[in-house]
């Protein structure tokens, strides 16, 4: 599986806190070697794909065959209206 981040996925992150991006850089980190570890919580959700930062945070993909594009982080109450 390949992982590629948009440009507003990157917008998106910069804007976190220090402390959630770098738990985020451990989630990303985990997702290369290892996709289904369960802490990651690496699921689709609709037409999209989600892993969990933390409790609170949460990253969102598209799926296209071996690659995994992320085009979104942030609050999992952001996260929620995203997926309406």
């Amino acid at each position: 599986m390949n992982h590629f981040a948009t440009p507003s996925f990157w917008e998106a992150y910069a804007k976190l806190p220090s402390s959630i991006r770098a738990k985020a850089d451990k989630c990303f980190a985990k997702l290369r070697s290892d996709p289904f570890h369960p802490s990651l919580h690496f699921k689709q959700v609709g037409r999209y794909w989600s892993a969990r930062v933390d409790l609170s945070y949460r990253a969102v993909a598209v799926r296209d065959h071996d690659d995994v594009i992320w085009f979104w982080i942030g609050t999992h109450s952001e996260y929620d209206h995203l997926l309406k």
